[in-house]
C-alpha cells in the first residue's frame, strides 16, 4: 500500500471519529438543556377594550397532569400522544393574563400548552407542538366579590409560533349592605361609568353592584 493510500485511509477515519463525536455532543446538550423563562408578546385586537399582561409558567410532567385534570376532568395519561424526536427538548407550559377590568378588578385566564425546542444548527428554536384548546379558561381573581358569566374563550393554534386567544363575558361585582371595602365601592358613579360599570342588583334587592361587558382578543407569540 502506498503512503498516500495510508495517509487517506487514516484521514478518513479521523474524519468519521470526529463527526461521532460532534454528533454525540449535540445530543447531551439537548439532554442537559433546561427550558428558559419565555418572554411573552402579546398583541392586541384594535377592538378590544381590556389589556393582557401575560406569563409562562414551565411545568413539570406531575404539575401538568395535576393542572390537565383540574382543568378538564380527564386523566392526560389515559389520553394517546404523540412523542417527540430524540433531537429535540419537550416540556409544558401553563401561558396566563391578568385582564384588567379597571376600578381594581381582575380577572384571569389562560391555557396549556406543549412547547418543543427544536436545533437548527447552532440555534435552538422553540414552537407550539400542542395547545390544548380543552383547558382554555377564565376565571375571577376575587371569587367573593367578582362573578363571571362566560359567553366563550377560545384558545387557537394558527402556526407553529403564534396562538390567538379570544374571550367574552360579563363581570359583576356584588356588594351586600354594610360592605364598602373594595375600591369599585370608594369611586363616584361617573368615575364607573367611565370604566364601563353600570348599576345593577340581584333579583331580591339584597345585594347591589356593578356590571361591564367585556371582550378580548390577542396573539401569545415565541
Amino acid at each position: 500500500m502506498s503512503i498516500i493510500k495510508k495517509w487517506g485511509y487514516i484521514l478518513s477515519a479521523c474524519f468519521v471519529a470526529l463527526l461521532i463525536l460532534l454528533n454525540l455532543s449535540q445530543e447531551q446538550e439537548l439532554e442537559d438543556h433546561t427550558p428558559p423563562t419565555a418572554e411573552v408578546e402579546i398583541v392586541m385586537d384594535s377592538l378590544s377594550d381590556v389589556a393582557f399582561h401575560w406569563e409562562m409558567t414551565n411545568l413539570s410532567s406531575e404539575q401538568f397532569h395535576s393542572r390537565y385534570l383540574e382543568l378538564t376532568g380527564e386523566d392526560f395519561s389515559q389520553l394517546k400522544v404523540p412523542t417527540g424526536s430524540y433531537s429535540s427538548n419537550i416540556y409544558h407550559a401553563e401561558y396566563t393574563a391578568l385582564v384588567d377590568l379597571g376600578a381594581g378588578v381582575d380577572v384571569q385566564t389562560g391555557f396549556l400548552a406543549e412547547i418543543e425546542e427544536v436545533r437548527d444548527g447552532s440555534e435552538i428554536h422553540r414552537e407550539f407542538r400542542q395547545v390544548y384548546e380543552n383547558t382554555s379558561y377564565l376565571t375571577p381573581e376575587d371569587a367573593d366579590s367578582t362573578k363571571l358569566v362566560k359567553n366563550y374563550v377560545i384558545v387557537t393554534k394558527h402556526d407553529k409560533s403564534r396562538v390567538q386567544v379570544n374571550f367574552s363575558a360579563s363581570a359583576d361585582w356584588l356588594s351586600s349592605e354594610g360592605q364598602h371595602n373594595y375600591e369599585l365601592g370608594a369611586l363616584s358613579d361617573e368615575e364607573l361609568r367611565q370604566q364601563l360599570w353600570f348599576p345593577m342588583e340581584s333579583v331580591d334587592g339584597s345585594e347591589k353592584g356593578y356590571r361591564r361587558y367585556f371582550s378580548g382578543s390577542g396573539w401569545v407569540k415565541l
